[in-house]
C-alpha cells in the first residue's frame, strides 16, 4: 500500500523559494540596521544617565560647609571596550575610579560593550559660576566589530552657581559605527 502524498510541483517550489527570498531581502537589512542601532544606543543612553547622575550629585552635595561638589575623574571602565556585551562591576575595588562611580551611583544594569570615562580638570567643592570652569566630559569608546578602530561618544557640561550643570553643545559622535 502506498500513500499518495501531496508533492510540490516545480512551479510551486519556485514560487515558495521566491517568496522566502523576498521576505529575507526585505527584513534582513532592517534587522541588521536595528541590531547596529541597538549597539549605538547603549553609549548615548548611558552617557545621558551619567550626566544626569553627575548633575544630581553636583546639585545636592555638601562637604565641610561647601556646596556644589564633584568627585574626581574615573575610568576608563572597563579598561578596554568589548565586541560582545559583558557585565562590569563599576563599584568593585579593583575598578579604577570605583569610589567616584559609587559616589555618582553609576552602575549600568545591563551588560555593556563600551568603555566609560568621567573626566574633569578640577574636583572638590565650591565649583561653578564664573564661566571659566573647565568642562566635565563624559566619554564612551567602543570597538563594535573588533577591528581596533574605535567609535567615540562625548557629552560635556559646565558647573553653574545655581547647582546645575549647563550642557555644552550636543552629543558629539566620532565614527559612530566605525
Amino acid at each position: 500500500m502506498s500513500r499518495d502524498r501531496p508533492r510540490l510541483s516545480l512551479l510551486e517550489a519556485a514560487l515558495l523559494l521566491c517568496i522566502v527570498g523576498i521576505a529575507l531581502a526585505v527584513f534582513s537589512p532592517t534587522f541588521v540596521r536595528q541590531v547596529r542601532t541597538n549597539k549605538i544606543l547603549e553609549a548615548s543612553e548611558l552617557l545621558q544617565e551619567l550626566n544626569d547622575r553627575t548633575a544630581a550629585y553636583y546639585g545636592t552635595s555638601w562637604d565641610g560647609g561647601y556646596r556644589r561638589c564633584l568627585p574626581p575623574g574615573a575610568g576608563p571602565t572597563p579598561t578596554e571596550p568589548t565586541v560582545e556585551p559583558e557585565d562590569v562591576d563599576f563599584f568593585a575595588p579593583t575598578t579604577e575610579g570605583h569610589e567616584t562611580w559609587k559616589a555618582l551611583g553609576f552602575q549600568p544594569e545591563r551588560a555593556i560593550r563600551y568603555s566609560y570615562r568621567y573626566m574633569l580638570s578640577e574636583s572638590g567643592c565650591g565649583l561653578g559660576g564664573d564661566g571659566k570652569d573647565a568642562p566635565i566630559t563624559f566619554r564612551a569608546e567602543g570597538d563594535l566589530d573588533g577591528d581596533g578602530v574605535r567609535s567615540r561618544f562625548e557629552r560635556q557640561a559646565r558647573p553653574n552657581l545655581d547647582g546645575t550643570l549647563q550642557p555644552i553643545g550636543e552629543l558629539h559622535v566620532h565614527q559612530r559605527v566605525e
